[in-house]
């Protein structure tokens, strides 16, 4: 696979239409990170026949959890406006992409954590949001 351009990881919110959902990109943001954890549940006992020999650990899999982080410009789209109107919301968990160019598309429900905005007296007002998944996040490959 071809190296990728960083501006062509979308991360995409969803309208919450049925049947079928409309996503639109956040596309402000000039730096986004997805990070994949797996949370691992010690189970590690002695060797029966040999209890005071070397301990190795095991390990059985936990919880996995999908987070998401972007910041970048805030241009006053629809997009935008849905994410705020969600944050602001009693129960914020919407669904969202992220678009690793030719590789696939995470999707999956997201708990909005934070959503931020800024601005500097020289400078364009910006935004950030972290995201958290709730629920499986599924992957499908491009």
């Amino acid at each position: 696979m071809a190296k990728q351009k960083g501006r062509k990881l979308l991360i995409k919110i969803g309208n919450g239409a049925t049947p079928t959902e409309v996503f639109t990109v956040l596309c402000g943001l000039t730096s986004k990170t997805m990070t994949i954890n797996n949370n691992e549940i010690d189970v590690t006992t002695a060797d029966c026949t040999d209890p005071g020999g070397a301990m190795w650990t095991e390990v059985l899999a936990g919880a996995k959890r999908v987070s998401v982080s972007g910041n970048g410009l805030f241009k006053d789209e629809a997009a935008e406006a849905t994410l705020n109107t969600l944050a602001m919301d009693d129960d914020p968990i919407a669904n969202f992409q992220v678009i690793v160019p030719d590789f696939g598309t995470f999707r999956g429900g997201f708990f909005v954590s934070s959503v931020e905005y800024g601005g500097e007296q020289e400078g364009g007002v910006t935004y950030s949001l972290a995201l958290a998944s709730t629920g499986a996040v599924t992957f499908t490959a491009a």
